[in-house]
């Protein structure tokens, strides 16, 4: 239920040194916290804290929508064009008022930031950040409008937005987001000859002085999913090594899209000394966003110096054979033959790693065998499976794909080798060692090898579940579900369903009315939604026609999700329709409010050469436009 986009952020630069005022200001905003001076950077003594909690809802899935658009193309801003020169002189003249009534009118913070987020709503924040903030610091170098910007971002997003919307395209989203960006370029202000920092004084009630690091300040935005994409890229900008430590800081507690955004900007540092607490931490709470992360790792570090060096502490060569592991899976997903103005699956980006990295890995794997190796190598057999079928029947020409292929081909058949015996041994140790938690690559791999002797550990497991902690808990026993659909063993059936009961209230979610679009971000049912629908998955993969109520049930249930799910089960557990009770539930579908629903059981009635309920869908094709032509093409094909 994770989002994903096949094309990955542009990385930033972080060789922006432009020339820079610096100035002491005293703001109004108090801060008991003085910042450490530190010569280097020092991550385990800069552990950095939200600025304001995050709740489950949001380290899990908050800022996917805002991310997803900002991976989108804008058309691109014609800075020559006569509306736009006129546009900025005219913007020019309401800042610059605005500034002038704060610095010699006394006008207080406040109603300048009541005043400017009106003139931030300019436009979408990719399209205009590269025009509107240098235009915006030309204006204020000297940096007087820092407690402003400070200001607007404490003001936070607005509350009451619907699940779906883009806080970063409302007016005070947007200008918060812009403010954030201003940061970034105020990184040589300093106090007392300290001109290597960005630190503010203010005035406490008692007179005395207190500072606030501006560095730390944007570190503790990054870990807020909502804003970190901003957040990391003015720390990137300052380029100091107060943002370096700060960034470095964010990584352990950033969750979510954050740990994503701030993996990138340590990337763009390009500081070597990094990579190994990237390798180490990078992919750690990031569930359903691993490929944003291990891409850009991929491409930035060497893996094959981890894999490769026998002396490598053992979690960062394992760590290194999950970061390929991950790209390659992410290369499988995408099309085979790209034309060559598209960029080439991330495993064929560079021609020279594939080959490299994958002879360091089988070596690396034959050395030290563990789940992470066999996976990765599981992967790549699959990757060179595909690619090697297209090469022969002469559909792949691309000499970017080629090339590597060739390279690789001649260790296949030790890599085989490898995982028909070692490679198979740890994936099964992993899935019966109850210590082992990153379960969700083993489980899929072994479900793909379709290795009956993963039936007896899962189901195990499945009998120690009492309860789901949260959204990724989830998502790692759905995956052992799903395993053992693969596997097809009619054990795993009785389990699943007892699983059910244990942790999803399923007769208080058949008294809810059903829903017509999936449920909002927050809401407590995703968790059981994710589970129950891989059991009823599941089950209709393994066949066993004893579990059939619980399918039916399923097709009652409040998300639409789980009864697709139910649905698509009964096409294979009852497939003619011989039950008059499968009749009668997928009727009682064709009223579904949601679309999706009705079109699967549209089909069903179609499989099911089912003429007793025509009445029906000739009253739903009249009331519901929207599923008009569907349905009267099954009806013609019924009749």
């Amino acid at each position: 239920m994770s989002e994903r986009d096949s094309k990955l952020e542009q990385s930033i630069s972080p060789g922006d040194n432009e020339t820079e005022t610096e100035g002491f200001l005293y703001i109004e905003q108090s801060s008991d916290k003085t910042p450490a001076e530190t010569d280097g950077v020092a991550p385990e003594q800069n552990e950095v804290e939200p600025v304001t909690p995050l709740s489950a809802r949001n380290r899990e899935r908050a800022g996917t929508i805002e991310h997803l658009a900002a991976r989108k193309s804008y058309p691109e801003i014609d800075k020559q064009s006569p509306e736009l020169k006129q546009r900025l002189r005219t913007l020019r003249a309401e800042v610059t008022r605005i500034l002038t009534s704060l610095r010699w009118e006394d006008q207080s913070v406040e109603e300048t930031a009541r005043q400017l987020v009106p003139l931030l709503n300019i436009g979408p924040i990719p399209q205009w950040r590269n025009t509107l903030i240098p235009f915006l610091y030309e204006i204020d170098r000297g940096g007087a409008l820092i407690p402003v910007w400070l200001t607007i971002i404490e003001q936070g997003d607005p509350t009451d937005l619907a699940p779906d919307t883009n806080p970063g395209e409302t007016e005070q989203g947007r200008a918060r987001r812009y403010a954030i960006l201003m940061l970034g370029n105020y990184r040589t202000m300093g106090i007392a000859g300290t001109g290597s920092q960005a630190r503010f004084a203010s005035r406490k009630e008692d007179g005395s002085l207190v500072t606030m690091d501006l560095a730390q300040y944007l570190g503790s935005l990054a870990t807020d999913p909502d804003v970190s994409l901003y957040a990391c890229r003015s720390l990137v900008k300052h380029a100091t090594m107060a943002s370096m430590q700060a960034l470095i800081g964010a990584l352990k507690e950033a969750r979510g899209w954050a740990k994503v955004d701030v993996v990138e900007g340590c990337l763009d540092f390009q500081q070597e000394r990094f990579y190994d607490i990237l390798i180490d931490n990078g992919l750690e709470h990031a569930v359903g966003l691993e490929n944003y992360i291990a891409v850009p790792l991929y491409r930035a570090i060497p893996l094959e110096r981890y894999l490769e060096n026998k002396q490598a502490p053992p979690r960062l060569r394992a760590n290194a054979a999950l970061i390929v592991q991950q790209v390659l899976a992410d290369s499988n997903n995408l099309p085979l033959n790209p034309s060559t103005e598209e960029t080439p699956p991330p495993v064929f980006n560079d021609n020279d790693r594939f080959p490299v990295v994958a002879q360091a890995l089988l070596q690396s794997a034959i050395y030290a065998p563990d789940w992470q190796h066999a996976v990765a190598l599981h992967q790549m057999g699959i990757l060179m499976g595909r690619y090697w079928s297209e090469i022969n029947k002469n559909t792949i020409t691309d000499t970017r794909i080629l090339k590597p292929i060739y390279q690789v081909l001649p260790l296949m058949n030790e890599v085989e080798r490898w995982m028909n015996g070692p490679g198979r041994d740890v994936l099964l140790q992993a899935i019966a060692n109850p210590e082992e938690d990153k379960l969700i690559p083993v489980a899929r791999a072994l479900g793909e090898l379709k290795d009956p002797r993963a039936t007896t550990p899962i189901i195990e497991r499945l009998e120690t579940t009492k309860s789901l902690k949260d959204r990724a808990h989830a998502l790692t026993i759905g995956a052992l579900c799903d395993t053992l659909g693969r596997i097809g063993d009619r054990r795993g059936a009785a389990p699943m369903f007892q699983l059910l009961a244990r942790t999803v209230d399923l007769e208080r979610r058949r008294q809810l009315p059903k829903r017509a679009d999936t449920l909002p971000q927050g809401d407590p049912n995703i968790p059981g939604s994710i589970v129950y629908a891989a059991v009823i998955h599941a089950c209709g993969q393994i066949g066993d026609p004893g579990i059939i109520e619980g399918i039916w049930n399923a097709t009652r249930d409040v998300d639409p999700y789980v009864r697709t799910q139910g649905l698509e089960a009964l096409k294979l557990l009852d497939p003619q329709g011989e039950r008059e009770q499968s009749r009668t539930i997928v009727r009682q579908a064709l009223r579904d409010p949601r679309a999706s629903v009705v079109r699967t059981a549209a089909s069903l009635v179609r499989q099911y050469r089912d003429t007793g309920a025509v009445p029906i869908l000739q009253q739903v094709a009249d009331e519901r436009t929207d599923l008009t032509y569907e349905l009267q093409d099954t009806l013609r094909q019924l009749t």
